[in-house]
């Protein structure tokens, strides 16, 4: 009789010790599955399978918490393994939407939500649980909750519809370690997706946004990635940027910014607005602010080169000085050259009060002349100065003419001064139709002829020729004389206003500014040709071609 209860009791410690070790080795394989897969859903039904034969229970089963429409906490079974061998007539998958503060089920949120594993009999269930269809075959349970970054994320557990079951604390230990496994893998994964969300998102953003960017590795200044912003702006593809350096792609123009930039960068980690300039593939060149910022892709420490071309507000700021300057002229000529005949006036008006005084006619005539010329000289000067103002105000409405009739219009209204200096002019045949404001242009070229019949100096066989000759989409007109020239370090001076390179000529100096900026508000360019000194001058401007 021993001899049988012994052999019993080692038969239980051997079926013990041999479920035991079943356990433990299901363990290890849970934990090596959620330990290997990227998606802990693909993996969970071998779990449970494992889980659930290796304790011979009836069902093994995966419920989420989560809020329902209403916002009520509640649990909802999303993964669950069935024992074929058990013929189980009832299921336990109507489970969906389970409020977790029932009022008969306080004792079991209590104890899960505390972090501890509850496990029962069908006798210590609560009504609400022992009166379902589907817990009415449940002899007893073990549920394990999940935790996820310390929150009460769900429940994994067993089932016995065949038997009040003690479970073993080899079993408890299995589930807690499969809970443990899952609220990590889940952490994890949901920690993956974010970080992919956000580098998703980090993506999406850098390549649509319409502001230039760059990422290059921090280590030697290799370009990780360009957005089509910068390509757009730079006309560099990803194939020609990526794993170059600026210095390659003779993107500084300067060394000295370069070296600048990288000592700021090194200094304090970032950079703000940096002025500097750019090449592009094209070798134009374009005034840029850089911002840059420290990032980690891949783990792998970058910048983020943020571009904003201010090639255009340059322009502007440049031109708006050059107003300035324009204005501080403007400014010196009505305070100098307006005064000047005033005086004149103002002089010869007191002589011509002694000379009527004292009846002498012939001085009284001279005075009155002198006077006259200065009242002729200001009257000039106030009309061009007005002129010039209007420009870009006064606008007339674009016509098509022939360019032949312009300068036809322009050699009549300056005529007698062409004629007094015998000066012949030569208009090209066929020249080209314009879309233009005709009295503008017909001023362009009165000023061009007046100015190229001034400045003739000694030429005995004076000459002015006018022509036009096409440069891609544009017409590129130009009067030439083979009169005394310019020095080319005046090309650009001889465009501004009252800038006169020879103060004893007659004119005022506003003729030149008038046509430069006649022909910029036409959205095309004037400029002047000239070897130099009694080398002749060639004055030209673009109109687009129809």
């Amino acid at each position: 009789m021993k001899d049988l209860r012994s052999k019993t009791i080692n038969k239980k410690y051997s079926e013990s010790a041999r479920q035991n070790e079943k356990m433990l080795s299901v363990a290890a394989q849970s934990a090596q599955m959620m330990v290997e897969t990227s998606d802990w859903k693909e993996k969970i039904n071998d779990v449970l399978k494992l889980v659930g034969e290796a304790s011979q229970a009836s069902h093994a089963y995966l419920f989420e918490n989560h809020l329902d429409e209403n916002g009520v906490e509640v649990s909802s079974l999303r993964y669950e393994w069935e024992n074929p061998h058990h013929n189980i007539s009832s299921h336990i998958s109507d489970f969906q939407n389970v409020p977790l503060k029932h009022e008969e089920m306080m004792q079991w949120y209590k104890i899960l939500s505390s972090g501890k594993p509850f496990y029962d009999s069908t006798n210590e269930f609560p009504e609400e649980w022992a009166n379902k269809e589907s817990r009415k075959e449940i002899k007893t349970l073990l549920d394990v909750p999940i935790f996820v970054d310390g929150v009460w994320w769900g429940v994994i557990g067993l089932d016995d519809c065949t038997r009040i079951k003690p479970w073993s604390q080899v079993e408890v230990n299995a589930i807690q370690i499969a809970a443990g496994l899952l609220g990590a893998v889940i952490k994890r994964q949901k920690s993956d997706e974010e970080i992919k969300a956000s580098e998703d998102k980090f993506q999406t953003t850098f390549h649509k946004t319409p502001v230039p960017m760059i990422i290059g590795r921090l280590k030697d200044r290799r370009i990780l990635d360009i957005n089509l912003a910068f390509t757009t702006l730079t006309g560099y593809t990803p194939e020609e940027a990526v794993y170059s350096s600026g210095t390659e792609l003779k993107l500084w123009v300067s060394r000295e910014e370069q070296i600048q930039h990288h000592e700021i960068i090194a200094k304090q980690g970032f950079l703000r607005e940096f002025k500097t300039r750019i090449r592009k593939k094209s070798g134009e060149v374009a005034v840029v602010l850089i911002s840059v910022s420290a990032i980690k892709v891949n783990r792998e420490e970058c910048l983020l080169y943020t571009i904003y071309e201010i090639t255009k507000l340059e322009q502007a700021l440049n031109e708006l000085q050059d107003k300035n300057n324009e204005l501080e002229r403007f400014t010196y000529t009505v305070s100098h050259d307006l005064k000047a005949p005033l005086i004149t006036i103002g002089g010869f008006a007191g002589l011509l009060a002694k000379d009527v005084q004292s009846g002498n006619v012939e001085k009284a005539n001279r005075s009155i002349n002198r006077i006259l010329d200065a009242v002729t000289k200001m009257e000039r000067l106030l009309n061009e100065l007005l002129q010039l103002s209007r420009v870009g105000r006064m606008i007339n409405e674009p016509q098509v003419v022939s360019f032949e009739e312009i300068a036809k219009e322009a050699l009549g209204l300056t005529q007698g001064r062409l004629r007094a200096n015998k000066i012949p002019v030569e208009i090209e045949a066929n020249l080209p139709r314009v879309k233009v404001d005709r009295p503008r242009i017909v001023e362009v070229m009165q000023n061009l002829l007046d100015n190229a019949s001034k400045f003739m100096g000694k030429q005995k066989n004076p000459k002015i020729k006018i022509g036009a000759r096409q440069e891609n989409e544009m017409w590129v007109f130009f009067v030439s004389d083979n009169g005394i020239g310019i020095d080319p370090a005046y090309h650009e001076r001889v465009f501004g206003l009252f800038n006169k390179l020879d103060s004893n000529t007659e004119g005022t100096g506003v003729g030149l500014a008038l046509v430069k900026r006649i022909i910029e508000f036409h959205g095309c360019k004037v400029w002047v040709e000239s070897e130099g000194i009694n080398k002749g001058a060639t004055f030209c401007f673009t109109l687009p071609v129809l």
